[in-house]
């Protein structure tokens, strides 16, 4: 029973990694699920005539911070907590939690629209991803071609 419970809160961690990264990509990514969310929803309503969930009701939009600080409180906080307390390697997943937990509640708190979540987005270029990386790449050691492996 552990194993499997172990099992599954892995696949979770893995479908839910998404809330741990950089605050940008945290952004784009929320933007995006939440876009096909709506989708689904519309779909709902249009074919089924059925009132979709709330957090797929395009009218609802403008709530998504809220949803997105919901979202970790209810399912991902207890996830990241649970991996970290196993093994504190977990740490660094369950601190971008926590950090994009604050980003969401200031966005709470600044009372962004959906529209603006969205333009934000198109910040997020190749460009400054890929500049970003060489940066961090420069700032490592390089490694001795002549070192002998002990």
């Amino acid at each position: 029973e552990l194993g499997k419970q172990w099992y599954q809160r892995r696949v979770r961690g893995c479908e839910l990694s998404a809330i741990t990264k950089p605050w940008e990509v945290q952004r784009m990514v929320a933007e995006k699920i939440a876009s096909e969310f709506f989708n689904q929803g519309d779909i709902e309503r249009d074919k089924y005539g059925k009132a979709p969930m709330y957090m797929m009701d395009r009218s609802k939009r403008d709530e998504l911070p809220k949803m997105q600080v919901d979202f970790i409180d209810n399912i991902c906080m207890e996830l990241y907590e649970s991996l970290e307390k196993a093994n504190p390697l977990f740490r660094p997943l369950l601190d971008g939690c926590l950090a994009n937990r604050r980003n969401w509640l200031n966005q709470v708190e600044r009372r962004t629209s959906f529209a603006d979540i969205s333009s934000a987005n198109v910040t997020l270029t190749h460009s400054s991803v890929t500049t970003r990386l060489q940066s961090e790449l420069q700032h490592q050691p390089e490694e001795d071609p002549g070192a002998v492996e002990s």
